[in-house]
C-alpha cells in the first residue's frame, strides 16, 4: 500500500541521515587526531560517534520531554538531569575506554585505560549532555511560540469570518426589506409591475442563498446579481432611471465580496432619483488600472453630498457595512472613497487587489445565476 511504502521510505531516510551524521563526526575527530599524531583506530571514533548520536541524543530528548526544565518544574527536573547526565557519562566513558583498551590489552591495564578516559573525557560527555538538553529546550520554546502564533492567527481568522458573516446577514434583511417596500408601493397602482418585482426578488434571493457561504465571488457573478436588482429599480422608476454597465473583460473574473455593489447602487438611487424628480443615470464601471488593481466606480448624475462622507457612513447601514467588510477582508490593501462630481452627481470608488478566482469556481457560480 502507498502509506506503507511512504512509511518505509521515511524510516530509510532517517536511518540514512543518521549514518551520514555518525560518519561525518567520526571522520572529523579521526582527522583531527591524525593530524596531531594521536589517532586511534577508526572503529573507536565510529563507536563513540554512534553512542553520542544513537544512544545519548535520543535519551536526552526523551528525558527533556519527560522532565522539562522551566519555571514551574526546574526544582524537580534539574536533579533528575544531573543524575541522568552522570549515569550516561559513566556508561559512555566506560564503553569508550573499553573500545580503546581492547587493541592494547596486552600492554595497557584496563584500570589505567578507565582512569585515562574518566580523567580526560568526563567533562566532554557532561557538556555534550547539557548542550543537547539546552538545544532541545531552545527548540521547544521556539516550537511553543510558533504554535501560539498559529493558534492566535487561527482564532483571529475565525473571529474575522464570524464578523464578516454577521455583516452579510445584516445586509440581506436590509436589502430584502427595501425591495419588498418598493413592491408594496406598486401593488395598487401597477399590479403587473409589483408582480415582476417579486419575481425578480425571488431570483435575487436564490442567487444570494447560493453564495451565502462565500465571502468572495467573481465580479461577473456580482454584476449579474446587480443587473437583476437594476431591473427591479427600473420597473419602480420607469423611464426616469437608467443604468449603464461598463465592465471590462479582464476585470470580470476578479474576486469581490458578495453583495458588495448592491448597497452602493441602492444608496445612489435613494439619494438621487429617490428624493429628486429629475431623471438619473447610474454608471457602474469596473476595470484594472496600470498597477493591476481592480477599480470599481459607481456614479449617478442627480445627487449631491449635503454632508461629510463620515456622517453618511455613520448613518447608513449599506455604506458602513461595506466599508467594514472591506477592512476585514483586505485591511490596508483596499481604498474606499466617496466624492461629489461636477457640476452634479456623486461617485463612489473602490480599489481592491486584483485576484482572479479559480476558473472552475467562477464557472460554477456563473451557471448558478444564469
Amino acid at each position: 500500500m502507498d502509506w506503507q511504502r511512504s512509511s518505509k521510505g521515511k524510516r530509510a531516510l532517517i536511518v540514512g541521515a543518521w549514518i551520514l551524521v555518525v560518519l561525518f563526526f567520526a571522520s572529523q575527530r579521526y582527522i583531527y587526531d591524525a593530524t596531531h599524531g594521536d589517532a586511534a583506530r577508526f572503529t573507536y571514533y565510529l563507536a563513540s560517534s554512534a553512542y553520542i548520536w544513537g544512544v545519548l541524543t535520543p535519551l536526552v530528548l526523551l528525558f527533556g520531554k519527560r522532565w522539562p526544565v522551566d519555571e514551574r518544574t526546574w526544582k524537580r527536573s534539574v536533579p533528575i538531569h544531573i543524575l541522568a547526565s552522570l549515569a550516561l557519562t559513566a556508561v559512555g566513558v566506560f564503553a569508550e575506554a573499553s573500545i580503546a583498551w581492547l587493541p592494547h590489552k596486552e600492554s595497557w591495564a584496563f584500570t589505567a585505560a578507565l582512569r585515562h578516559y574518566f580523567t580526560h573525557h568526563v567533562q566532554i560527555c557532561l557538556l555534550t549532555y547539557w548542550g543537547l538538553l539546552a538545544a532541545f529546550h531552545i527548540y521547544r520554546l521556539y516550537d511553543e511560540a510558533r504554535r501560539r502564533e498559529l493558534h492566535a492567527a487561527r482564532l483571529e481568522a475565525q473571529l474575522t469570518e464570524a464578523q464578516l458573516t454577521a455583516l452579510r446577514s445584516q445586509l440581506q434583511p436590509h436589502f430584502l426589506f427595501n425591495t419588498l417596500q418598493a413592491a408594496t408601493m406598486l401593488i395598487y397602482d401597477d399590479p403587473e409591475g409589483a408582480e415582476e418585482i417579486l419575481l425578480a426578488l425571488s431570483e435575487l434571493l436564490r442567487t444570494s442563498l447560493q453564495t451565502l457561504n462565500q465571502q468572495e465571488i467573481p465580479l461577473r457573478v456580482e454584476i449579474e446579481f446587480l443587473k437583476n436588482y437594476a431591473a427591479i429599480q427600473r420597473r419602480r422608476f420607469g423611464d426616469r432611471l437608467r443604468f449603464d454597465f461598463k465592465i471590462e473583460e479582464e476585470a470580470q473574473c476578479c474576486a469581490v465580496p458578495s453583495l458588495l455593489l448592491q448597497p452602493l447602487v441602492e444608496n445612489a438611487i435613494q439619494h438621487g432619483i429617490g428624493v429628486r424628480k429629475q431623471s438619473d443615470v447610474v454608471l457602474i464601471h469596473a476595470f484594472l488600472d496600470n498597477q493591476n488593481r481592480l477599480i470599481i466606480e459607481i456614479k449617478n448624475r442627480n445627487s449631491a453630498l449635503d454632508e461629510t462622507p463620515e456622517n453618511l457612513v455613520s448613518r447608513g447601514v449599506g455604506l458602513s457595512n461595506t466599508i467594514t467588510r472591506l477592512e476585514r477582508l483586505y485591511g490596508s490593501r483596499q481604498v474606499f472613497a466617496i466624492r461629489n462630481l461636477s457640476p452634479r452627481g456623486v461617485a463612489v470608488s473602490l480599489s481592491l487587489p486584483a485576484r482572479p478566482l479559480p476558473l472552475r469556481i467562477a464557472e460554477f457560480e456563473t451557471q448558478a445565476v444564469v
